[in-house]
């Protein structure tokens, strides 16, 4: 998967199915996986309660591209394994926002947004 992932890197840390899931309320509290690769005949996980197989063939490993969150893994995987990284996702934004993103959050008044005109109207 391509594109800025946020947190502090890329997604670049294999973790094996077994130890993910055993670790997913642990170490991998604030992790996020990007990708699944199937390295056994028999290759699936369990994600939010839906089953996923990644086909795998004598030619080599075959891999699924998807966003996932350690803590939804409802099953523990088999015959895969996750690339991942650590991701606090908390951090400020920074960066270019689209024109079409109109609403903001957050309790910093630091990254507020502040609209000029109006009639004083806007803050």
């Amino acid at each position: 998967m391509s594109g800025n992932y946020g947190g502090s890197s890329l997604p670049t840390t294999p973790i094996g199915g077994d130890v993910l899931y055993s670790e997913k309320n642990g170490t991998y509290k604030n992790w996020v996986c990007t990708t699944v690769v199937g390295s056994a005949a028999t290759a699936n996980f369990t994600y939010e309660g839906n089953v996923y197989y990644v086909n795998t063939s004598a030619a080599g490993n075959s891999s699924i591209e998807m966003v996932i969150d350690p803590g939804k893994l409802t099953a523990p995987p088999t015959g895969v394994w996750f690339i991942c990284y650590q991701c606090s996702c908390n951090s400020p934004f920074s960066g270019t926002t689209a024109p079409s993103a109109v609403n903001y959050s957050g309790t910093s008044t630091l990254f507020q947004p502040v609209i000029i005109g109006g009639g004083g109207l806007n803050s």
